[in-house]
């Protein structure tokens, strides 16, 4: 073998040894770089909040206005109605927190109206982080949503709930959670003594809480809790479902018809 031939497989095999060494360095510096997650729309984490305001038609006079508190580890409504919420809704509520934003354009000189956001369908503040929401991408079905001074394109799930009835925000549960049922009251005609009445009332369940609407009441249910405090329910109708009201709260819950034979026992 000629000395210029062994020269050349040198230089062949070093290079050779470099690249290797070179793609091995590449590789070794990208598993050690920080991965890029995708862009959420919120940095906010659920243990961040504390409050979050809803106002639906903010263009209007009279815009209306859910307000929702933190109070340990339960969510309440302050307004327009007063109660536990509904924890399935709250966590709905915030699976906006983790939507990926596909799209974003910065909102100055845009024309809002547009993208529905001048003035905006419904407007959400996680604490004072403020979401304003138009209308959807007819192509994507992603929604236009501005915050930040940005317009996101966010494919998200809550718009129905946060443009529904306030009421469905609230809990289904009749009695408020950590608290037990000591004694109950009904009214004429029924057996407040009938075994499994107390556990009954205890995890009764509506299909759907509503707004009460002034119906007369034809009797009363007095639920007393291990606090002392106590629960009155309003009778509305027992034909089908039964209806309840607390006036207090000033909802009204509906029940399904297999429940009320257990919560109202015949004597």
């Amino acid at each position: 073998m000629s000395h210029t031939t062994q020269t050349r497989r040198l230089w062949l095999n070093l290079a050779l040894l470099l690249l290797v060494g070179g793609l091995g360095a590449a590789a070794w510096w990208q598993s050690n770089q920080p991965v890029k997650l995708p862009e959420t729309l919120l940095s906010l984490t659920r243990a961040d909040i504390t409050r979050v305001t809803i106002t639906r038609e903010p263009g209007s006079a009279k815009p209306d206005i859910i307000r929702l508190a933190r109070e340990g580890e339960r969510w309440r409504m302050l307004e327009p109605k007063q109660g536990d919420t509904n924890p399935v809704r709250i966590s709905q509520l915030f699976t906006l927190l983790d939507e990926t934003v596909t799209g974003s354009y910065d909102a100055t000189g845009k024309d809002l109206k547009q993208y529905g956001l001048e003035p905006g369908e419904v407007r959400v503040a996680f604490n004072d982080q403020t979401v304003l929401f138009g209308t959807e991408n007819p192509i994507s079905r992603s929604r236009y949503l501005l915050h930040a001074g940005k317009i996101q394109l966010v494919s998200e799930a809550v718009f129905g709930l946060l443009t529904g009835e306030a009421t469905a925000l609230l809990a289904n549960k009749l009695v408020p959670e950590g608290r037990n049922v000591k004694a109950v009251s009904l009214p004429e005609g029924f057996n407040a003594k009938a075994a499994d009445v107390l556990q009954n009332w205890q995890s009764a369940d509506a299909i759907r809480v509503e707004a009460y609407a002034g119906e007369m009441s034809k009797g009363q249910i007095t639920l007393t809790l291990d606090d002392g405090s106590q629960i009155v329910l309003d009778l509305l109708s027992s034909d089908g479902e039964l209806v309840l009201a607390n006036i207090v709260s000033g909802v009204r819950y509906v029940m399904a018809e297999t429940q009320w034979r257990h919560l109202l026992p015949a004597k």
